[in-house]
């Protein structure tokens, strides 16, 4: 009986770690909030390249500061993968691209444990507004946002301290599961003992 026991055991904490390392691959894999501004940014530029129709030359003005600036180079980069070149030429036969970026920010909600005892979850949303100017059809304004479900234990590795907008203010903790947790712990800890002297008993 105790080497069946022993076997079972043994078999048990073999799945649980293999669980453990497939848990931490697939949440190490989680996009860091800068990775989704830049998906963002490409998602606003896109909208001027695909509904614009612009030539393959055009002046660029990036009117976002320098809180921002870090994009000025992810906007460049778009419109040259897209096989038009960043002048800045002052000719009037050039057309204007002026861009800027008003409200990035970065909010956590809904804050929840993964089953039973498991980590904390918290929703995330990356969200960027602002516009942009092209002297062939005017201003557009433009919203993206991005939203998906992360571990909290794994914010400070998806936040940048450089960069405010990266960073949010966690939703405090359910009050019930902080007042239930200690129960449960105790209760466990418990049934260990108990189911431990129940087997040598036998």
């Amino acid at each position: 009986m105790h080497k069946n026991l022993n076997r079972i055991v043994s078999h048990t904490f073999r799945l649980f770690f293999v669980s453990i390392l497939f848990v931490g691959t697939l949440f190490s894999q989680t996009r860091t909030n800068l990775d989704l501004f830049y998906s963002l940014v490409d998602s606003s530029v896109a909208q001027f390249v695909f509904f614009s129709a612009p030539p393959a030359k055009i002046k660029v003005e990036m009117n976002s500061g320098d809180a921002y600036s870090i994009f000025n180079n992810r906007v460049l980069g778009y419109l040259k993968d897209k096989g038009i070149t960043p002048g800045n030429e002052k000719s009037d036969s050039i057309p204007l691209f002026s861009y800027t970026i008003e409200k990035p920010f970065t909010q956590y909600t809904q804050i929840f444990r993964d089953g039973f005892l498991g980590p904390f979850l918290v929703q995330r949303e990356i969200s960027l507004k602002g516009n942009y100017f092209y002297s062939g059809s005017g201003k557009k304004d433009f919203s993206y946002s991005s939203n998906d479900t992360v571990k909290v234990d794994d914010i400070k590795n998806l936040e940048n301290v450089s960069f405010k907008f990266t960073n949010g203010t966690l939703p405090p903790e359910p009050f019930f599961t902080g007042l239930f947790e200690p129960v449960v712990a105790l209760g466990t800890a418990a049934a260990a003992v108990i189911l431990f002297f129940t087997v040598r008993s036998k």
